[in-house]
């Protein structure tokens, strides 16, 4: 018999989550909204929350500024050596909440898998997960699944996660939405770099401003990263200013043939 496993949170990547796992659980999913024709694509069957909540796993995937409402909401419902996981991108805060609100008889483990599914849209294999243990009797259990499914497995602290998040995952979103902002395109007349540059309009066009928001707000690095790319930005461009373009054609130039 199957491992009994309940997703709760049934949007793009709850969705992902529930293809690539349902031939290995015995998967149910909730959603606050009417997925049920999403998951009958799927195939998997939606059960209301309660029930959802009593799988051996419960994989929450839900926004980050959501996390700890829906703990309160599923504590009720949780059996007892039931592992609950949480997928945030931001792990400081989530493990917190699923520390203090999730009882001692629940194992608790800390979760970012690096891709989704637009950069996974051809397959798991050789993708990046980060696992942050809270409590739980057998990790090796875990990452020997996930070996399976052809992922790199590392391991992290939820702080030194964040700080390196803070310099890789956030700045490109950052940088993502401001290239949205001001609409920047593919175009046919491109450089190279151009061309590897827009690739970042593929990370963040299909991500919702809710997950954009969360990952800056809730990491505790991320403030300060995002201050001091902003601030090396205005440096560039005054050290511009201050080149103006008749004083370089002021210069003397010599040039050999």
């Amino acid at each position: 018999m199957k491992q009994t496993m309940g997703i709760v949170g049934f949007g793009r990547f709850g969705r992902f989550a529930a293809f690539h796992l349902r031939n290995h659980f015995d998967l149910s999913v909730y959603d606050r909204g009417n997925m049920f024709a999403e998951a009958q694509e799927i195939g998997v069957r939606i059960e209301p929350l309660k029930e959802v909540a009593k799988s051996s796993i419960v994989l929450l995937c839900v926004p980050i500024s959501q996390i700890r409402s829906v703990l309160m909401e599923i504590v009720p419902h949780l059996v007892e050596n039931s592992l609950v996981v949480d997928t945030c991108s931001v792990k400081g805060y989530p493990v917190s909440q699923m520390e203090t609100i999730l009882p001692s008889h629940v194992e608790a483990l800390g979760t970012h898998p690096l891709f989704g599914p637009d950069s996974a849209a051809k397959g798991l294999q050789g993708k990046k997960i980060v696992l942050c243990p809270i409590r739980i009797r057998d990790l090796s259990a875990v990452k020997s699944f996930l070996d399976r499914l052809g992922l790199n497995v590392l391991v992290s602290s939820p702080e030194n996660h964040d700080r390196l998040m803070a310099s890789t995952q956030a700045i490109v979103q950052l940088l993502g939405r401001a290239f949205l902002e001001i609409g920047l395109t593919r175009q046919d007349m491109a450089t190279p770099g151009y061309e590897t540059m827009i690739n970042i309009l593929d990370v963040v066009q299909n991500d919702t401003w809710e997950l954009f928001r969360d990952l800056q707000t809730f990491n505790q690095f991320a403030k300060e990263m995002r201050e001091k790319l902003i601030e090396s930005l205005i440096t560039v461009n005054q050290k511009l200013d201050q080149e103006t373009l008749q004083k370089i054609l002021e210069k003397k130039t010599y040039f050999t043939r």
